[in-house]
């Protein structure tokens, strides 16, 4: 499983988790138990050795029909256990240092408020961040990089510049920590 899957499947649970932090376990086992695998057909969707699809982003037009706008999103096949313990142990990490990666996300956003600032872009920051300082694995630039990328498929219109400029700022004061 590359590092880009990971972190697609790190934001999912995180959002999901920020949801539901009373029981941040049954919400992962959830998660990797029952995500939709797409089969050949358009839509098929069973649990089995498939490819997943982000059905994420979507649509409802005047007729009140879905539309998947989801063309960007990266596919994730099936990982193995030891995969989905280190992506919920990185999750967990993430969400037991939200409070000190908020207050470094707050003291550079300059003119904005961190409530302002929308749901999904919020966790691409924090998982950025969380990259950035506390992930040794993963180089700072890239981290960055990624966190522009997951803004592109989840985020609103400009959430990529958004998301880009504070974690510039951030890096930017990196070693003012």
């Amino acid at each position: 499983m590359t590092f880009k899957e990971k972190r697609d499947h790190k934001f999912k649970l995180l959002f999901m988790c920020y949801h539901n932090l009373e029981d941040i376990d049954k919400t992962m086992s959830n998660y990797f138990d029952n995500f939709p695998y797409e089969e050949d057909g358009e839509n098929d969707y069973i649990n089995g050795d498939k490819k997943h699809k982000n059905v994420a982003k979507v649509i409802i037009d005047e007729g009140n029909a879905i539309q998947n706008e989801s063309d960007k999103a990266i596919f994730i096949t099936p990982t193995d256990e030891q995969n989905i313990e280190d992506i919920k142990n990185k999750v967990k990490d993430i969400i037991s240092k939200t409070k000190e990666i908020d207050e470094l996300i707050s003291k550079n956003l300059l003119t904005w408020d961190i409530k302002r600032v929308g749901q999904a872009e919020l966790i691409i920051i924090r998982l950025a961040v969380y990259e950035m300082y506390y992930d040794d694995s993963i180089d700072v630039k890239i981290a960055i990089n990624e966190a522009v990328e997951l803004a592109k498929v989840y985020g609103e219109d400009k959430a990529s510049k958004f998301v880009n400029g504070v974690l510039s700022t951030i890096y930017k004061n990196y070693n003012n920590l």
